[in-house]
């Protein structure tokens, strides 16, 4: 078993069998737990859509105090790997288109039933806030919050989204894309907050005159 670079919301590992490779991913606490849960439940539903590569969710397992997650594994780093290392601007390039052409097929690919709700997104989000400001530590604010929640904010048409489209989702091998991982936060919503994370500030990739600009 190898460790690859860690992420914030959970642990993983890359088990070497006889078999090939897996990701095995373990959560700790309510909020993470249930995170690792969902992106068990989206998997499962989007793994018949054929435009995208993601993985195969295998197992999943619960305890008293943690869960685990095996999946498929895809060889490749991160976006963000891969730009900070490489030096050819017009690689670098391609790779970013490539990787908003992955997000177009995604708001393309039909949403399951199973992750469609009759309540808007945006409100299903604020509702989401309120209570994680209550319950856990965030960033925002109570002020924040009640300033979102008073602007009204409508999306016209909800497609499938990933929900935590950025460069650290997003795999490369040997110059091409070749999956988009931690769909914890995949249902149908707003277009616009995946491709609004894509391309959030980022140093030497998305800010600056020396940048590449989804």
């Amino acid at each position: 078993m190898t460790f690859p670079k860690q992420g914030c919301t959970s642990d993983a590992g890359i088990l070497h069998t006889a078999k090939g490779r897996y990701v095995l991913k373990r959560a700790k606490g309510e909020k993470y737990r249930k995170w690792l849960y969902r992106e068990y439940y989206v998997l499962k539903y989007i793994q018949t859509l054929e435009d995208f590569q993601s993985p195969r969710a295998y197992k999943f397992v619960q305890t008293a105090e943690q869960s685990r997650l095996l999946l498929e594994f895809f060889e490749g780093k991160t976006v963000r790997e891969y730009l900070e290392k490489e030096d050819n601007e017009k690689k670098r390039e391609h790779v970013v288109y490539e990787m908003g052409r992955l997000l177009a097929r995604i708001h393309d690919a039909e949403c399951p039933e199973p992750l469609v709700s009759k309540q808007p997104w945006v409100h299903r989000m604020l509702q989401e806030a309120q209570y994680n400001l209550i319950h856990y530590k965030v960033d925002g604010n109570q002020q924040l919050l009640k300033q979102l929640q008073k602007q009204n904010m409508i999306c016209r048409k909800e497609v499938l989204i990933h929900g935590d489209y950025t460069i650290d989702n997003v795999l490369v091998h040997d110059g091409r894309i070749t999956a988009v991982i931690d769909w914890s936060g995949g249902t149908c919503g707003d277009a616009r907050y995946d491709m609004a994370l894509a391309v959030r500030f980022e140093d030497g990739i998305f800010t600056g005159k020396d940048s590449v600009f989804f």
